[in-house]
């Protein structure tokens, strides 16, 4: 009975033996790759990285550091939504302690939650030298009943005499209060 039965031909099964070794070592390389791509590719700290703040929360809230790549330390100090006729005023303010010499900070557009950008009124703290805390306060009018999601900021540092450098990063906010 089983004399009748042909053997499998030697090249399927080398096919086989193949595929079976190639595609676990494919799936490790393009994990390799990703990992490496993520460090070198702009996912790490450094002028292309855009840090953004993760809470336990899914995002910045009070009292969190919002760019921790950064010198100096950036605390969301208060954030509050008021619901209004027109729509939801959006005020934050960001405490900015232990700057290095020539910092500013510069509060930028929000983008809510249903995916619209919204202009700020252009916060900055202004020039700050070393060792000089600065506050910043933006304030934003988005449409009724919508969320922020994230901020653009923008760090302008010109340590001693150095041309200014300015770096943007994009912040996540997590569930603010109303």
């Amino acid at each position: 009975m089983l004399e009748d039965v042909d053997p499998p031909e030697v090249s399927m099964v080398r096919v086989l033996i193949v595929l079976a070794i190639a595609i676990p070592i494919a799936i490790e390389v393009v994990t390799f790759g990703g990992l490496i791509g993520h460090y070198l590719g702009g996912g790490g700290a450094g002028p292309a990285a855009t840090p953004t703040a993760t809470a336990e929360t899914g995002g910045a809230t009070v009292d969190d550091e919002i760019l921790t790549a950064t010198a100096a330390t950036e605390r969301v100090d208060a954030a509050t939504l008021t619901e209004a006729d027109n729509g939801t005023r959006f005020v934050l303010t960001v405490t900015v302690t232990d700057p290095v010499d020539g910092y500013e900070l510069r509060l930028g557009a929000v983008t809510t939650r249903s995916g619209r950008t919204i202009e700020g009124s252009g916060a900055t703290t202004g020039r700050l030298d070393a060792g000089e805390d600065g506050l910043v306060t933006g304030t934003w009018q988005l449409p009724d009943g919508d969320r922020p999601d994230t901020l653009a900021v923008t760090v302008v540092s010109a340590p001693g005499n150095d041309t200014p450098t300015p770096r943007e990063y994009t912040v996540d906010f997590g569930d603010l209060d109303t």
